[in-house]
């Protein structure tokens, strides 16, 4: 069955919750079990796709704002959101698909996890 673009994005934001409920601690194939009770009617693959875009998302966000900090001498402060579009703009060409909202809670997390 095809799925319309609003299940799609149902099931990324399912996915993109999960990882900020779990971050670190679940494997691919549990997230990918949960998933698929909290949003059924999905096929394995759609599942493991939609967690490792979410996956990417993180990862990259933790890139980006590694590369930044050290490119920029110690105690320079970066004010979220990212209003000049420091991160934004490279961030929503490497991973398409996701909400304002969401770009700037996975910066949040690089920069928590990346820095501090």
């Amino acid at each position: 069955m095809v799925k319309t673009t609003e299940e799609k994005l149902e099931l990324i934001t399912c996915a993109f919750d999960l990882f900020k409920e779990e971050t670190d601690r679940l494997s691919r194939k549990e997230a990918i079990e949960l998933l698929k009770t909290r949003v059924p009617g999905f096929t394995e693959r759609q599942y493991a796709s939609a967690w490792n875009r979410v996956r990417g998302l993180f990862d990259n966000a933790c890139r980006l704002v590694f590369r930044w900090a050290t490119d920029n001498p110690a105690g320079t402060e970066f004010e979220l959101p990212d209003r000049d579009r420091i991160f934004l703009d490279e961030l929503t060409e490497l991973c398409r698909g996701f909400t304002p909202e969401q770009y700037d809670q996975a910066l949040e997390y690089g920069f928590k996890k990346a820095i501090f």
